[in-house]
């Protein structure tokens, strides 16, 4: 059964026999872009990059990375996959069984949240996936993490009274968010209130942050295959 389980997880290479990778500590990347010896930034652009490096600090995700780090390479990628999942099924959860008055599990969705958040500007900015050759990977956790934002965004909405109608289901909530997050807005909800207008525009520029991503990932792609023919 663990045979058939590696075999499904790791592919055709056995996890404690393949090449490692070497697993870089998340205060030498502070640290190396604290001395600018990556990047050559200057300005907003490097008060931002020190930014967006140092808050994953408060972050679980790093701790995560930090425990698995005597793993193999592959066996950490399929640490950080499980907890993004994880993260992608909380809201949908909230809002299966209508817990978003729950105050502890609202709180813990917006913190997640704002993990991704931070996380895609981290990607743009310190772009490592440059350097990592698993694209086809990256972009299905970037999936995962787009329906995530969706989610949650629909437990914001129906923890609130933000729009012209009710939001009383899961699905109403969900079908709102996916709609903005889309900028489809087929105009039956709109937000009534300047809370519920700030949130609806938040949750576009996290679409246009997606977007910026899904195309920074593409770029370098482009430009390999390019530069091989």
């Amino acid at each position: 059964m663990k045979k058939h389980l590696n075999k499904i997880l790791f592919g055709s290479e056995d996890p404690k026999e393949e090449k490692e990778i070497e697993s870089v500590s998340h205060f030498s990347r502070i640290n190396s872009t604290w001395n600018s010896s990556q990047y050559n930034d200057f300005g907003i652009e490097r008060v931002f990059r020190l930014f967006l490096v140092i808050s994953k600090v408060f972050f679980l995700g790093i701790y995560i990375e930090y425990l698995s780090q005597n793993l193999s390479y592959r066996q950490r990628k399929i640490t950080s996959e499980v907890y993004v999942i994880l993260k992608t099924f909380l809201p949908f959860i909230v809002l299966y069984y209508s817990l978003w008055n729950n105050i502890w599990l609202f709180g813990i969705t917006i913190y997640f949240l704002i993990e991704t958040f931070l996380y895609v500007f981290y990607k743009i900015f310190l772009p490592e996936h440059n350097q990592d050759k698993t694209h086809n990977r990256s972009l299905i956790l970037l999936f995962f993490n787009f329906i995530e934002v969706i989610a949650s965004f629909g437990v914001i909405y129906a923890a609130g009274n933000y729009f012209n109608l009710p939001v009383s289901t899961g699905i109403d909530a969900l079908y709102i968010s996916l709609i903005t997050g889309s900028t489809l807005g087929y105009g039956d909800y709109h937000p009534i209130t300047d809370n519920g207008k700030l949130l609806v525009m938040l949750q576009i520029i996290s679409t246009l942050s997606f977007l910026i991503l899904f195309f920074n990932y593409f770029a370098p792609r482009i430009q390999d295959n390019n530069l091989e023919d």
